[in-house]
């Protein structure tokens, strides 16, 4: 077989330099488990193959593991992560109007483009720890919540973290990671405090609600934050935008049945009329 550069392979080979190296961030090329694709599909595969057949063949005769003081220590890395990531971004130039005005990405080596390069990667890196919640779930026999759409929203969220961390690193669309970040502080609290919900004088059911609201206009100001980008005067990666945008609508449809399901009389699904199931939102047994 012909495996020069005319040849098939060599198409392809020419084809996965551009995609891989020419296309991408050139200052991200040293950075673990980012620089090949590969990455990111072997660690999905991973996650895939660990919630779906290792952990449940492997608890399939045994009793569900509790995790109490795993979730505390992990709810309480989210908190603190969250914070970290999005006081990184404001100490390298972040401002609120990134959801309006046009902010490019920049590919310099100048102190600002570095940070929020590094903002982007350590987002991805948080996408990737996030996966150990389904894994969680698998390990305390709790499947009815490894849900389609809780599956589609993790690996959605760490393979757009990937792409977004490898060739774009910054621009306006950082306006993602930093409400993103301040929802999840509050959402991760709010998971920590619920480990102890029995020991508590009261209920936490107005938080819950509270938080799925600050969700939902999370995702709505995301999606303004994407139509200021998609604006002709502006010249974001229309790339990024197309993969995000409908992975958006998906999710904000998914948050609106969960609300209504949960907090409105009768609890009736919008698009199918039955009852919605909240382990979109119950990401442990005590919420």
């Amino acid at each position: 077989m012909d495996y020069n550069s005319t040849g098939t392979f060599g198409g392809l080979e020419n084809w996965y330099t551009f995609l891989v190296d020419d296309l991408a961030d050139k200052r991200t090329e040293e950075l673990p488990l980012l620089y090949s694709p590969m990455w990111p599909i072997s660690i999905l595969l991973l996650y895939f193959g660990a919630i779906y057949i290792w952990v449940p063949n492997y608890m399939k005769n045994r009793k569900p593991f509790e995790l109490k003081n795993f979730m505390i220590g992990y709810n309480l890395f989210q908190v603190i992560a969250c914070y970290l990531l999005i006081r990184h971004f404001f100490k390298h130039g972040w401002t609120f109007d990134y959801l309006y005005s046009c902010k490019l990405p920049d590919y310099s080596t100048n102190a600002s483009a570095v940070g929020f390069m590094y903002g982007s990667y350590f987002n991805y890196v948080i996408k990737a720890i996030e996966l150990i919640e389904t894994v969680m779930f698998a390990l305390r026999k709790k499947q009815s919540q490894i849900s389609v759409l809780h599956v589609y929203h993790h690996a959605c969220t760490f393979s757009i973290a990937w792409i977004f961390a490898k060739y774009v690193g910054g621009s306006m669309l950082t306006y993602t990671i930093i409400v993103n970040s301040t929802v999840h502080m509050f959402m991760y609290s709010y998971y920590l405090v619920a480990i102890f919900s029995k020991q508590l004088p009261f209920k936490l059911t107005a938080v819950k609600k509270f938080i799925t609201v600050f969700q939902i206009v999370q995702l709505l100001s995301i999606l303004v934050n994407v139509g200021f980008a998609m604006r002709s005067s502006c010249s974001i990666p229309m790339v990024l935008v197309l993969i995000y945008l409908p992975y958006m609508v998906v999710l904000l449809s998914m948050f609106f049945n969960f609300y209504f399901s949960t907090y409105r009389k009768g609890g009736r699904c919008l698009t199918s009329g039955k009852q919605t199931s909240p382990s979109i939102m119950q990401k442990h047994k005590e919420l």
